[in-house]
């Protein structure tokens, strides 16, 4: 059963970071939930099998911490961990690579404890290795104008279909609930925060902050993120793994256009054995134009993959242009 709605000093925030080789950047992140100006109940750092100096980076910090270890080279282990130690009644995720700026807990705290809802997701910027501000692109840019809670999974892919960037440094989640739906899924091993997600909104609300709070850095070498072919796959898994959970039509057209999407990028850039295995997940959610089309393909493989080609360029052409760099974050 869900609570009444709470006052802001019944959140206690327990704080779940991962840790693995992140010397450069743990230090930074920790700092950040040090400074927040409504403080974290608690900060639980999962070390994840580091090899680096990042033990002795999370003690030169000064930020005291519960430190675990697990020897997964999983971040979804290394979050259920956290989570299954947090004493808190809400958790929120930071990665190891990313900062909060000082309003993040705040803002969190005083929006939702004007609801009933179960989840919270905020704006945020791109940063870059230097920590200064990179440009977003535009189908990236969340299209509300002021915050809004109660909202539902329809209107969440809404926000997806219409631009926005899916952020998992500005989550919390109501602790109660994350153990509830099962946590992180290990076998997720990308997109397992975008699975956890909808399986959190599925039949429940969410609050979305406009007002920036996080830094999400891009570029990080050896960022899950960036193994664009392989985290379509996941992605594609986690919507198809819960569409018997989720009833929307919404849903279900993104879900078509993910698997047009990953599809497209399988069969031209893929290995064959990558294109199988996406091929399996996305079939049934082709129309049958698009099955007549990779039928075809498969007898004219070098016609096909030029197709598709052009597409990519012409879609490239209308694509607004983005903003340029804007100054460095302080």
């Amino acid at each position: 059963m869900i609570e009444s709605a709470r006052d802001t000093s019944s959140l206690r925030i327990s704080v779940i970071t991962p840790c693995h080789n992140a010397a450069p950047w743990i230090a930074n992140a920790l700092r950040s939930i040090a400074q927040q100006t409504y403080a974290a109940y608690e900060i639980i750092v999962i070390d994840d099998a580091s090899t680096d100096n990042s033990i002795a980076m999370i003690e030169q910090s000064g930020v005291p911490v519960r430190l675990l270890h697990v020897n997964a080279r999983n971040a979804a282990v290394a979050r259920n961990a956290g989570i299954e130690a947090a004493k808190g009644n809400w958790i929120a995720l930071l990665d190891a690579d990313d900062v909060w700026y000082p309003n993040h807990l705040a803002r969190a705290a005083e929006l939702l404890s004007k609801t009933n809802d179960v989840a919270f997701m905020s704006n945020h910027d791109w940063i870059g290795l230097q920590s200064e501000l990179l440009p977003l692109p535009e189908e990236f840019r969340c299209k509300l104008t002021a915050p809004r809670s109660g909202m539902d999974v329809e209107q969440f892919f809404e926000l997806t279909e219409n631009g926005f960037h899916f952020g998992h440094s500005t989550v919390l989640y109501r602790l109660d609930c994350v153990r509830s739906v099962g946590m992180f899924d290990p076998s997720q091993r990308r997109r397992h925060d975008s699975d956890l997600w909808i399986r959190m909104i599925a039949d429940r609300t969410w609050t979305y902050d406009t007002v920036k709070s996080v830094g999400y850095r891009e570029n990080t070498p050896g960022s899950l993120s960036k193994a664009e072919a392989e985290c379509d796959y996941f992605y594609l898994r986690a919507l198809v793994k819960n569409l018997d959970h989720v009833r929307s039509q919404v849903y279900r057209k993104h879900l078509a256009r993910e698997a047009r999407r990953a599809m497209g990028i399988a069969f031209v850039d893929g290995s064959v054995e990558h294109y199988t295995l996406v091929r399996e997940l996305a079939w049934m959610h082709l129309s049958s134009k698009y099955r007549c089309f990779y039928r075809c393909a498969s007898m004219w493989p070098s016609l096909a993959r030029g197709l598709i080609r052009g597409k990519r360029r012409i879609t490239l052409r209308k694509s607004p242009t983005t903003e340029s760099p804007a100054p460095a974050v302080q």
